[in-house]
């Protein structure tokens, strides 16, 4: 019995530690109350509390735009860079002229 009660205490200290850095470190502010208010409800109201701050307080993150795709860019081209080497169309032609010239040397 001693075990399983020191399994829902620590479950239970887990969920409020989680909670309160979640509401502390986000970089959007939180829905409906100020950060100070849900952090005391978080420790006045013991799991409730929690599960409050994860359904209704947490801020959600931006939703893209219509016609952009996952990752909120416009098109095959990010305005930021190429992801990764094979994205980028320069590169795909440096490449591609590099094993013309090879096979031309050959």
């Amino acid at each position: 019995m001693a075990r399983v009660l020191l399994f829902l205490f620590m479950a239970h200290l887990a969920l409020i530690i989680a909670a309160v850095a979640d509401c502390l470190g986000g970089e959007h502010a939180p829905r409906k109350l100020t950060r100070a208010w849900w952090v005391l409800i978080i420790l006045l109201v013991p799991i409730a509390g929690a599960v409050l701050w994860f359904t209704v307080g947490r801020a959600r993150p931006p939703r893209p735009q219509p016609g952009q795709g996952r990752s909120g860019n416009a098109g095959p081209r990010n305005p930021k860079g190429p992801v990764a080497p094979d994205d980028d169309p320069d590169f795909l032609r440096d490449i591609d002229r590099r094993l013309r010239d090879d096979n031309k040397e050959d």
